[in-house]
């Protein structure tokens, strides 16, 4: 009886701990940044494809570290495997999930927006608005989807709360867009949509 006790307590102690974790988690707010901005905070910006996800505890924190194959260089000098750690994840029965933090499962391909942390690998800049999801058509052209393109960010020109982002652009177009906001200082202006929306 009395393991049985120690054992629902235990339970409860872990809901508790999950429920706390989530409420803060919940509170993540993100502040607008336009392409020009994105590009000028960035070290790094690649094309890359996921190839290996890992989850720990580190400083009494759940991280998990994807390995990213770079395919293509927009920015810098990325190593050929790129770490990115980002904060949140599954270990056992606990999980904690951070909104606007970006999940990615082996095998798939992102632009990402990089820079350096302190530990030595990478995180993702600005999180959900860094990260950009290349899909493909039946046709084998390929298009992409900006994270926020489904998460509410803060825009302080309009002091609202909006879910806006590229959504659905030609990686063609984008490269366009990409090479004119690195060869332009960042701006206030918002990031162009893509021809669906």
């Amino acid at each position: 009886m009395i393991h049985r006790n120690r054992k629902f307590l235990q339970v409860i102690a872990s809901l508790f701990l999950v429920c706390s974790l989530a409420f803060a988690a919940s509170a993540t707010t993100l502040v607008r940044m336009d392409l020009n901005a994105l590009a000028n905070c960035a070290e790094i910006i690649v094309r890359a494809r996921c190839i290996h996800s890992e989850t720990r505890w580190e400083s009494e924190t759940i991280w998990t570290f994807d390995d990213f194959a770079v395919l293509e260089t927009f920015k810098g000098a990325p190593p050929q495997n790129l770490r990115v750690r980002l904060p949140g994840g599954r270990i056992n029965h606990t999980e904690v999930r951070i909104e606007g933090v970006p999940m990615f499962a082996t095998g798939e391909e992102t632009v990402l927006f990089v820079e350096k942390t302190s530990a030595g690998d990478y995180g993702v800049t600005s999180w959900a608005q860094g990260t950009f999801r290349i899909h493909r058509e039946k046709t084998g052209d390929a298009r992409l989807t900006q994270d926020t393109s489904h998460f509410a960010v803060f825009d302080p020109s309009t002091r609202q709360f909006a879910t806006v982002g590229v959504r659905n652009l030609p990686i063609s177009d984008f490269r366009i867009q990409l090479a004119t906001a690195l060869a332009t200082p960042s701006t206030n202006g918002k990031l162009h949509s893509g021809s669906k929306q």
